[in-house]
This record gives structure tokens, sequence and C-alpha cells, in this order.
């Protein structure tokens, strides 16, 4: 998805995740607020954590990972 589809899904009031290993398991966001740059949602100490927590974030319907 490009960034203009990503703006198109966050104009219909959607955010997207997207989760990063390096240098330490986090998840990003784009939200309307910012919705060409990725800023950090949460930083973890282990990967199974973030697991845990984008499972949980994923249970709101206007939640999709990228």
């Amino acid at each position: 998805m490009n960034q203009t589809d990503q703006k198109k899904v966050l104009d219909t009031g959607f955010t997207i995740f997207r989760r990063q290993n390096e240098p330490k398991p986090i998840i990003k966001c784009l939200t309307l607020e910012h919705p060409y740059a990725w800023r950090k949602f949460e930083e973890f100490e282990t990967k199974a954590a973030r697991d845990r927590r984008m499972t949980e974030l994923l249970k709101n319907k206007k939640h999709i990972e990228d």
C-alpha cells in the first residue's frame, strides 16, 4: 500500500500499525494526525510481548496491520 492509499484508509477512521524488530521490538503507527510519518507507538523488551500487544490492538475493528 502506498502513502496515498494509506491516507485514504486513515481518512475513514482507521489506524495502521507495523511491527519492527530493530534496534528493539516496537510497534509503529500511522494516524490521521501524522498520515505520512510512522511514529513509535510502544516499545517492548521482547518480541513475544510486542506480538501479544499487537494481538490486543488488532481486536479493534478500526486497527489494521501493515
